[in-house]
């Protein structure tokens, strides 16, 4: 359970729900991606801060710090990966509210959102009452898959579904709308890339 002064706080950043919704919100986030092989959590707020940590579960490598400036440079023909795995979402409720879900909302390169469940996973976490996290890595959504080679963005917001006497709302951390964004580079296999320059100059040279 948060202190008092934290309904305030959420009311401030859900902006237009009424004061009697204002008893429960989002305190932390976090996004799990599979790195060539190995389960990370980035964390995307409340930085530097164990209770990201789900119960249950084989523990991800930890990445606490912030989205990293780049998540890496992949290369599919020679193997490499890039797996949006879940995500982990902590939410605080007092009085009659009741936190019902949390759900991880994705996008690459703008294009629409696609959404993924996260369950629950702890209550009291730390012994605080009320606090409670909700984890997921059962998404394996594949991000290199028909990517051109280049630049490219993995956008994540996330929502907690919520109820209280008299009515339901959702809370949303995005960041103030810009979403959260983890970049990454797609490259060709050098050795294909050594072809294609060859192709390209034996069909010039037929030209002349």
């Amino acid at each position: 359970m948060k202190p008092q002064t934290l309904p305030f706080l959420a009311l401030a950043v859900l902006g237009t729900l009424p004061v009697a919704s204002a008893a429960s919100g989002i305190f932390g986030t976090g996004t799990v991606l599979g790195v060539n092989g190995t389960k990370t959590l980035y964390a995307t707020t409340l930085l530097n801060d164990n209770r990201h940590v789900p119960i249950n579960v084989t523990a991800p490598t930890l990445d606490l710090d912030g989205i990293p400036s780049s998540v890496g440079t992949f290369n599919p023909t020679v193997g490499d990966t890039l797996v949006l795995r879940g995500g982990d979402v902590l939410t605080f409720k007092n009085g009659t509210d009741n936190i019902t879900g949390a759900v991880l909302n994705y996008r690459i390169d703008g294009g629409s959102f696609q959404t993924f469940n996260l369950t629950f996973n702890e209550n009291n976490v730390n012994g605080a009452g009320g606090d409670q996290r909700w984890y997921g890595e059962g998404a394996n959504v594949n991000l290199l898959t028909g990517l051109s080679n280049g630049d490219h963005t993995l956008q994540v917001f996330y929502t907690a579904p919520f109820t209280f006497t008299g009515g339901s709302g959702t809370h949303t951390i995005n960041n103030s709308t810009a979403n959260y964004a983890f970049n990454f580079t797609v490259v060709p296999e050098p050795a294909a890339a050594l072809l294609g320059s060859f192709g390209l100059l034996a069909l010039l040279r037929r030209r002349k």
